[in-house]
């Protein structure tokens, strides 16, 4: 066990004990929030963000697009986790409060494991690849957590195929982007 399992035991029980405070109802519709926000922004963030620049003509497109992906992912995300906080109030003195903080423990248990693999999956392709790669080798948490973000993205392909490769292709255009400003 090395240092970076320890970063990872703490940013998993940060959200496990999150998870049980907040409920299954509240992280569900948190989650489905950021998921729903994130799918929505890089589809629609183009648009938004012509918009915002057709009103403040000194924005480049880039930034336009920044803060219009802000703005969309941000509005969905806190709607998502309102309608939450609206369940979860309606559970507060129910007989199956216990089962609404079980399932939010879970479900912070898979949101620490996504949180840790996607940290993870950006070191691999960020400037510090070669240290990560030497930081994951020493590490025991980090070959189990690598696999999580994938099966993660696997699973919601498989709901939704067309939208998820839309989003991939999106998310390589925008890697792509990045590295021609290099």
């Amino acid at each position: 066990m090395n240092w970076l399992d320890v970063v990872w035991l703490i940013v998993i029980v940060f959200f496990l004990v999150r998870g049980a405070m907040k409920g299954f109802f509240r992280e569900i519709f948190g989650l489905l929030g950021v998921f729903v926000g994130l799918i929505v922004a890089v589809n629609y963030s183009q648009g938004v963000g012509n918009i915002i620049r057709g009103e403040i003509t000194r924005l480049s497109p880039q930034i336009a697009k920044g803060i219009s992906f802000a703005i969309i992912f941000v509005g969905i995300a806190l709607i998502g986790g309102l309608i939450g906080l609206v369940f979860h109030g309606m559970l507060r003195s129910s007989p199956v409060k216990g089962i609404d903080r079980g399932g939010g423990l879970i479900l912070g248990l898979l949101e620490g494991g996504v949180v840790c693999s996607v940290i993870l999956i950006f070191l691999t392709i960020s400037p510090l690849a070669e240290n990560a790669d030497r930081w994951k080798k020493d590490s025991t948490i980090s070959p189990y957590l690598m696999k999580i973000g994938p099966f993660v993205y696997d699973s919601i392909a498989s709901i939704v195929p067309g939208e998820a490769k839309k989003f991939m292709e999106k998310i390589d255009e925008f890697k792509q982007g990045l590295s021609e400003r290099r």
